[in-house]
């Protein structure tokens, strides 16, 4: 499957798909949305929603990984720093 079958598809099937063949990579909030990212294949997906009503209130497909940057602030590094920069 690519991003254009994937946009193709209902509400339903999308996330169908998202929950059978779609890796769980992380979330953020935005608002009073909570946004899941997952990976199908070469693209990404983000679902919305909404953090008070509990439902879903959009799908999100992507392919340019500079979209990614939102979820890179909550990302803790530190731990690589202490391998790369500890003296042997």
């Amino acid at each position: 499957m690519d991003i254009r079958d994937f946009n193709f598809m209902d509400g339903k099937a999308k996330t169908e798909v998202l929950t059978t063949e779609g890796i769980y990579l992380a979330e953020r909030n935005d608002g009073c949305y909570r946004i899941s990212l997952y990976q199908i294949n070469d693209f990404y997906v983000e679902i919305y929603y909404h953090k008070t009503r509990f439902f879903y209130i959009c799908i999100r497909s992507f392919e340019d990984v500079a979209e990614l940057f939102p979820y890179l602030e909550d990302v803790d590094i530190s731990e690589v720093y202490k391998v790369i920069y500890t003296v042997p």
